[in-house]
C-alpha cells in the first residue's frame, strides 16, 4: 500500500511540474505598462481555452498530492 501510494504522489508531483512550466505568463511585463491591455475574444472566453485546461489539470493534481501526502502519513 505505502509504494502504491508513493508512485501516486510522484505521479502527481511530474503532473505538476509539467503544467506549471507550460502555462503563459500572466504579466507582460515592461510592454504591458507602455501599450495597455488589449481585450481578445480569448481573453474574455478562457473556459475553454488551454490556459485553462493547464489551470484545472494544476489544481487537481495539487489536490491529489495533498492528499496522498496526508495517506503517506496515516499508513506510515
Amino acid at each position: 500500500m505505502h509504494n502504491f501510494i508513493m508512485v501516486l504522489q510522484v505521479i502527481a508531483s511530474i503532473a505538476i511540474i509539467v503544467s506549471v512550466m507550460m502555462q503563459p505568463s500572466k504579466s507582460n511585463g515592461l510592454s504591458g505598462l507602455i501599450a495597455g491591455s488589449s481585450d481578445t475574444f480569448f481573453a474574455k472566453n478562457k473556459t475553454k481555452t488551454f490556459e485553462s485546461m493547464l489551470a484545472r489539470v494544476t489544481v487537481v493534481s495539487a489536490i491529489c498530492f495533498v492528499i496522498t501526502t496526508v495517506m503517506l502519513n496515516i499508513v506510515k
